[in-house]
């Protein structure tokens, strides 16, 4: 007989949102979201919203999450055994594969640090130096924060839940000019709009809080009075410790002329606590934002998904689920076969009493002693053998296990277990390998959320980072590299995006072989090899190499060349934003000199007449203190010269007769010819240090400068350069 389709109740099935095919017209009704209604209306019509979605995600014959969550979390923690089920004697037996291989799961794919790739707006130095500051940055805001720890607890939601949650948010007290901060939220606490598609921006997304009476009143000073009120707690002070329930409502809602617009409402109770728009978005001048729409700080991770909602279908661990319940039955039948290995002692009633035989404790020193009344002791006593388990009961567990790791795509290679058939190395790469290539669909949706969250970390900065954010980090050649992050810094049209499957552990044996082979066939470089065998500090092993084959007194890398000195964009974009900036005191030639080329590009031609003085006057200054430091390194220099014992001071030569015409004056200078003595200090070149900076060109006040100007302007105020050795001789541009 065949089966009745008809009677049979589809999967995820809610006929007012996903049966559309048999629907025309309206097939749902659900109240609008606004933030210009009445606090009380604001609050049912939020309640009326979250209710509805809880009920459609809890239904039990349609995705039935709180039911499914729960036991999925229990198998985990290796707690799903029904002890109701079990005699008084029977003990319980887990043999907990899935959380061996959830544990394995979620350690391959964090074992390494995020990394994110930021590529230039423009081709120019300026540009990729900032998108080199930039990706830098947020390499040392993820360790800052803890990136890999949160998205641990993502990854484990997303196995156990269905789907994981990073969270964003600017907290101001965080630091000494705030801080962008992260983590990862329970999915239990967060409602998703039903409707929304994966991938989509939701309708709304509630988030769960709880704090006590007084951090809420903390958080909201402005509504202390309100929330005391609420809790009934207005003379009774000793409930401030409370703990609190209250909801945090990034919701989506329209204007009057119908454009969408963000905005998050915090409440508990009937008691609005805020209402505001999405704080991560610049209102004021739209064009600065680094996304093209504001978004709700909420990042999803999901895996199995149809992209029908935000929540997954399913996970690999409530597939395994099933298996590992029939494992754990299989691992008690044995183990009670193993127990009863020793047989059954049967006793007849008239050798001895029930009040006798419960005495026997299967104590092997333990003496029996009881009447045979003439009959032969076999007939009285007996010791019935258990029975031999079949082998296909072993073998079925045995096959029971591994079903749960081939559905998590766990295999012994993978997670560490010595039960591998493989005989040699090569054969265990090649298991290795193909296991971790049954993670390569998790692993892209990792990197999928990893983009999202990146691409909104740097529209926060775009938004919050007001005040200069310092970051240190550890570069690739040994050093620390001191990375500067302001919003001006971040410029507009560069893309974020994250290395493909950077989380993942790296073969290190691997690449140091090929490196090894690469060496022995000249087809590498020294560089590229020391940092292939991942040895310390590979630059200055390969200074060191340069030194000892080309002079050991000389410096490997030239100074001259190392004009990317990050530190004058950052001076050079501050000015160009209208900011006094302060002069550096340690500038290099190379500072300098990148400011130089600045001075005559069309950026800084076409800027206001204003921040060209400013920034004429900021690179003045920082060329006069090069120049003092110059000349002292010079004269001390000079004097540890002269005080050296193998160069001791001659005497001075005895003075002799002077050289020209008859009755000059010894020691004066010739005539001119113009017939008058020269001044003076004429034709002198001035020191450095002594003097003033010469008079240049004054410009119009009212226009910006041009290039003849600037550069007037530059040789005015810059001070004279010194000449011969002097590291600073540089010509001008």
């Amino acid at each position: 007989m065949s089966a009745n389709w008809e009677n049979i109740t589809k999967p995820y099935l809610d006929t007012k949102v996903d049966q559309l095919q048999d629907s025309n017209g309206q097939i749902d009704s659900v109240p609008a979201l606004s933030l210009d209604l009445p606090d009380h209306k604001i609050v049912a019509d939020l309640e009326n919203r979250i209710e509805d979605s809880k009920n459609y995600w809890n239904e039990a014959k349609g995705y039935n999450l709180r039911t499914d969550r729960a036991k999925n979390v229990k198998m985990y923690l290796g707690q799903y055994v029904d002890e109701g089920q079990l005699y008084r004697f029977q003990i319980p037996y887990v043999e907990n594969e899935i959380f061996v291989a959830t544990e394995t799961i979620v350690a391959y794919l964090t074992s390494e640090q995020p990394s994110p790739e930021v590529y230039p707006a423009q081709d120019s130095q300026q540009s990729k130096i900032l998108a080199s500051d930039l990706e830098k940055g947020l390499k040392g805001h993820s360790g800052k924060m803890e990136l890999n720890r949160h998205l641990e607890s993502a990854i484990r939601n997303l196995l156990l839940k269905r789907v994981g949650f990073l969270y964003l948010w600017f907290d101001p007290d965080y630091g000494q000019n705030g801080e962008i901060r992260i983590k990862s939220l329970d999915p239990d606490h967060v409602v998703v709009d039903k409707n929304a598609e994966r991938g989509a921006n939701p309708a709304f997304i509630c988030i769960y809080m709880k704090n006590s009476v007084e951090e809420l009143c903390y958080l909201f000073p402005d509504k202390k009075e309100a929330i005391m009120m609420e809790i009934g707690a207005k003379k009774q002070p000793q409930r401030m410790s409370q703990t609190i329930d209250w909801r945090q409502v990034w919701l989506t809602h329209y204007d009057e002329n119908g454009a969408p617009q963000e905005g998050c409402v915090s409440y508990f109770g009937s008691l609005v606590l805020d209402k505001y728009k999405n704080p991560n978005w610049m209102y004021a001048n739209v064009k600065k934002n680094f996304l093209d729409m504001p978004l709700k700080p909420i990042i999803p991770l999901n895996y199995i998904n149809d992209g029908t909602h935000w929540i997954d279908s399913t996970t690999p661990v409530e597939q395994a689920s099933w298996i590992q319940e029939v494992l754990n039955k299989r691992g008690r039948q044995i183990m009670e076969n193993a127990d009863a290995a020793n047989g059954m002692l049967v006793i007849s009633s008239d050798a001895m009493s029930m009040d006798d035989a419960e005495n026997l404790t299967g104590d092997p020193n333990q003496k029996l002693v009881i009447d045979t009344k003439g009959e032969p002791i076999g007939d009285l006593i007996d010791n019935i053998q258990g029975r031999e388990l079949p082998a296909y009961v072993i073998d079925d567990k045995v096959d029971l296990r591994n079903t749960v790791h081939s559905i998590m795509g766990t295999p012994p290679q993978m997670r560490g277990d010595d039960s591998s058939q493989a005989e040699t190395l090569g054969e265990n790469l090649m298991m290795k390998n193909q296991a971790t290539g049954r993670q390569d669909l998790i692993v892209r949706a990792v990197d999928a959320c990893l983009n999202r969250y990146f691409n909104y970390l740097v529209q926060m900065m775009t938004v919050h980072y007001t005040d200069k954010h310092f970051m240190t980090i550890n570069s690739n050649d040994g050093d620390f590299d001191y990375i500067t992050l302001h919003r001006d810094l971040i410029e507009k049209g560069c893309s974020v995006t994250v290395k493909n499957g950077s989380t993942l552990p790296f073969d290190k044996s691997r690449q140091e072989a090929i490196a090894m082979n690469l060496a022995k066939g000249q087809l590498i470089d020294p560089l590229n090899l020391y940092k292939d065998l991942h040895m310390d500090s590979p630059q200055k092993r390969y200074d060191a190499w340069a030194k000892w084959k080309t002079d050991p007194m000389a410096l490997a890398r030239d100074a001259l060349d190392e004009l990317d000195d990050t530190t004058a964009y950052i001076d050079y974009i501050e000015a160009l934003a209208g900011k006094k900036v302060k002069p550096r005191d340690d500038a290099s030639k190379e500072h300098v000199l990148i400011h130089r080329k600045q001075m005559i590009s069309d950026q800084f031609l076409t800027a206001s007449r204003t921040v060209q003085t400013n920034f004429i006057a900021h690179v003045a200054a920082e060329v006069q203190s090069l120049q003092l430091r110059t000349d002292l390194d010079a004269m001390a220099m000079q004097g540890a010269m002269a005080l050296a014992p193998q160069n001791p001071i001659q005497p001075a030569p005895p003075p002799q007769a002077p050289m020209g015409p008859p009755g000059m004056t010894p020691g004066a200078p010739p005539p001119s010819p113009g017939g008058g003595a020269m001044p003076p200090g004429a034709g002198m070149p001035p020191m450095g240090g002594q003097g003033g900076p010469t008079p240049g060109p004054v410009p119009n006040p009212t226009t910006p400068m041009n290039a003849p100007d600037i550069m007037g302007a530059i040789g005015g105020m810059t001070p004279p350069m010194p000449r011969g050795n002097n590291v600073t001789s540089i010509p001008p541009v």
